[in-house]
């Protein structure tokens, strides 16, 4: 750097030292008021044309020669800024002086390059400077720009980074800037105080806190320990909320110190907190209030007096009582709580002030972006028409049918006031690709090594419809299957599907080859609630069973078949199918085999699978499901092996081999339940909203129980384990660990499973 800025000094000492050098070997007359300059000559510039200085010049053919007008000139043409050298030759001719400018002109920098820059990206580095390329290089401004990148650095925790601009020479008069960077490693935060603090712990402050404590290997993989200094002041506010939410109403949390070690290696970060006293809810009120009672507005509330005041409470009471008066068709209505606390008793004073404004009716609802979708399969899922009266919970029900079509990438549902009583709907929604071709492979406990080929149409003509036509070839089962659905037959509430399969499985001890035929009518009963009803007609042939099979396989050795009638009951509020953060979903399976329709299988089979979600801070969810089931023989007949319950795999229990939770023979052979009960934790953990892609820490416990086998908690499985999930452009992608937590002899301690399709 001290090469670029001492230049222009050296230039001006050359250029005055060459004025005094020139004026000697003028006569001395020659300076006299007589001698005129008789011509101004340029020499040394190349990209600067000669008019672009002269015009600069306030010197002119005829004034007369003196060493103060001389040095004048030389000091405009350097303010000119494309010098670095201005030399002056004067030479005596008839009637005066010949001047002559002599020039050479600064670096002109054609490219501008950064080496040594690997955590900030040219084009960060490049925003933060004022010297740009094809230019000629200004010292100052290359001076700040190397700073401003070291600032940058700085900023992003690099204390000890240096930046050094180099020119280098290129071909002919070209020169290339470079910024040589030597970047040192990032400043971690070693330690965090809270000074002051009493009553909370440091535990709770950082599950809410953007600057954390960094933390050896953790860290290695996260921001943690990084100091953001943007995030600071919003530290501030969250270690107010976390007080905030136990009544200390008058907590002052200060700006933090930042201390940074002598190697600029370690920060420590002081937050200074003074707590102040916890409060209680002395009184709870409403006012302004009229569409409904002070009574009723109080039902669910969770303030009571006496309580712990609580800022998250407030929170929910303003949503709560918003949606209830939005649920009434007061769509505009504005709550505000006022707080008033009282120093003496330590009590606060909450009054929810309500100002209703007017019942508002949908006037029209507009529908765009679908180009392909048609406007009715839209409207359908909208649960508001027509000059309704607006029902702010009927359009989040409507935002959440929409996007569980899967049609669209985004859906918005915007009302839009166009009178003191009125508003329009506006739904708009971004069509994305609803038909997929894909052919792949893979590998599963069951079907081991796959080749899969699927073609799907989930919009047929833009009406709704959905076409899959599906065939796999696997080591041990191979399938085809074609559906056909309308979820709204001439839209009305009946939905209806036809199916057409054949499987070819492959269980060790036996072999099964299915085909088969169902058409189903379904029907919504209610927003959340629906049946259906599938008349079933297959064809089974057991085959190749193993000498060493037991007798309830063997019997049923040869051809059979089922006709019959497989119904279902459900109920489903979950907000979001694919991926869900709340809701419940609940279903109720009665399935028959009769002989009565022609089929050789006499059996009864009934199911009830319940499943909730519950939603956390951060996007963090659990889940709880219980299954359980039973099948049984009718009039003597044995159950059919293809309707036994099979408890084992990433569908049922994960970290048991496919059907290894239920009856398995003393060789090892898949016998099938009778019964099963299972139940499912899962722990959802976000790892990029925009991906899709969630962890999920499991427990599973569960069992498939002979036929003579009593139903007992007591001896139910028990796995644990990690799963990831993703919803991917081709389906929902699962892949599992899990750990058998009591594995019997022979019994694998863990197995790793992955599957594409629908998450259970």
């Amino acid at each position: 750097m001290s090469n670029l800025t001492g230049r222009w000094w050296i230039g001006c000492v050359f250029a005055l030292a060459a004025v005094l050098l020139v004026f000697p070997t003028v006569p001395s007359h020659a300076q006299d008021s007589a001698q005129k300059i008789k011509s101004i000559e340029m020499r040394g510039n190349k990209r600067i044309e000669e008019p672009a200085i002269r015009g600069r010049l306030t010197l002119k053919v005829g004034d007369p020669y003196t060493s103060e007008s001389i040095r004048t000139q030389i000091r405009v043409i350097y303010e000119m800024g494309f010098f670095e050298d201005v030399q002056i030759e004067a030479e005596r001719v008839t009637g005066g002086v010949a001047v002559t400018f002599v020039v050479r002109e600064k670096p002109f920098i054609t490219e501008i390059v950064f080496d040594g820059n690997e955590n900030l990206s040219d084009d960060k580095l490049q925003e933060k400077m004022t010297i740009r390329s094809q230019s000629f290089l200004d010292q100052q401004q290359a001076k700040e720009s190397a700073e401003k990148i070291r600032l940058a650095y700085q900023e992003d925790g690099y204390y000890n980074a240096r930046v050094v601009p180099v020119i280098q020479a290129l071909e002919e008069d070209r020169k290339r800037l470079t910024f040589f960077v030597k970047e040192g490693d990032r400043a971690k935060i070693k330690t965090i105080i809270f000074d002051g603090m009493k009553v909370v712990r440091k535990k709770e402050l950082f599950k809410v806190m953007a600057t954390r404590e960094w933390i050896f290997l953790i860290s290695k993989f996260t921001d943690a320990g990084v100091l953001k200094r943007e995030e600071l002041n919003n530290d501030i506010e969250r270690i107010k909320e976390v007080y905030l939410n136990k009544g200390y109403l008058n907590i002052q949390v200060g700006a933090p110190t930042l201390e940074l070690s002598e190697d600029k290696q370690w920060f420590t970060v002081i937050f200074p907190v003074v707590e102040g006293e916890p409060y209680t809810v002395s009184e709870v009120g409403f006012r302004g209030n009229t569409v409904f009672e002070e009574a009723e507005l109080r039902v669910g509330s969770k303030i009571t007096p006496g309580t712990v005041f609580q800022r998250a409470s407030i929170r929910e009471e303003i949503t709560r009582v918003t949606e209830l008066y939005g649920s009434k068709g007061y769509a505009f209505t504005d709550v505000n709580p006022a707080v008033t606390p009282d120093a003496q008793s330590k009590t606060a004073k909450i009054v929810i002030h309500i100002k209703e404004g007017d019942l508002i009716r949908v006037h029209e609802i507009h529908i765009t972006g679908n180009d392909k979708t048609r406007d009715n399969v839209i409207r359908r899922e909208v649960r508001l028409d027509e000059q309704d009266v607006i029902d702010t919970v009927a359009m989040k029900r409507s935002f959440q049918r929409l996007n569980n079509l899967n049609f669209f990438e985004t859906v918005e549902i915007l009302p839009r006031q166009i009178a003191p009583d009125k508003v329009d709907l506006d739904v708009k929604v971004k069509e994305k690709p609803t038909g997929q071709f894909s052919v792949g492979g893979g590998y599963s406990t069951l079907d081991q090594l796959t080749a899969v080929a699927d073609i799907t149409e989930g919009n047929l003509g833009g009406r709704g419809q959905m076409v899959r036509v599906r065939g796999q070839l696997g080591q041990r089962r191979t399938l085809g299957l074609i559906t056909l659905r309308d979820p709204y037959l001439n839209d009305s509430l009946t939905s209806g599907q036809i199916d057409v399969y054949r499987t070819m499985t492959n269980y060790t001890t036996y072999f099964e080859d299915k085909s088969g035929i169902s058409g189903t009518l379904g029907r919504w009963f209610s927003e959340y609630s629906s049946g259906s009803f599938s008349l079933v007609a297959e064809r089974i042939n057991y085959k190749d069973a193993q000498s060493d099979a037991p007798a309830i396989i063997l019997s049923q050795i040869g051809n059979q078949s089922t006709t019959g009638f497989r119904s279902a009951i459900s109920r489903d509020s979950r907000d979001y199918f694919m991926d869900p953060r709340s809701g419940m979903k609940n279903a109720l399976n009665f399935d028959v085999g009769t002989r009565y329709l022609g089929g050789t299988n006499n059996f009864y089979k009934v199911t009830v699978d319940t499943l909730k979600y519950w939603s956390l801070p951060f996007d963090l969810r659990h889940s709880l499901r219980g299954r359980f089931g039973t099948v049984e023989g009718i009039g003597g007949r044995p159950i059919p092996l293809t309707e036994r319950y099979f408890v084992g795999g990433i569908n049922t229990m994960r970290g048991f081999v496919f059907g290894r939770a239920g009856p398995v023979t003393s060789s090892g052979s898949l016998v099938g339940a009778s019964k099963e009960l299972i139940f499912n934790y899962d722990f959802i953990v976000p790892v990029s909203a925009e991906a899709k892609l969630n962890a999920v820490i499991f427990f599973d416990y569960g069992k498939g129980f002979d036929d003579n086998e009593k139903l007992a908690l007591g001896d139910l499985r028990k796995a644990a384990g990690l799963e990831g999930r993703w919803i991917s452009p081709f389906g929902p992608l699962r892949v599992a660990y899990g750990l058998n937590l009591d594995p019997k002899p022979g019994e694998r301690k863990g197995v790793f499973e992955f599957s594409v399709g629908s998450l259970f």
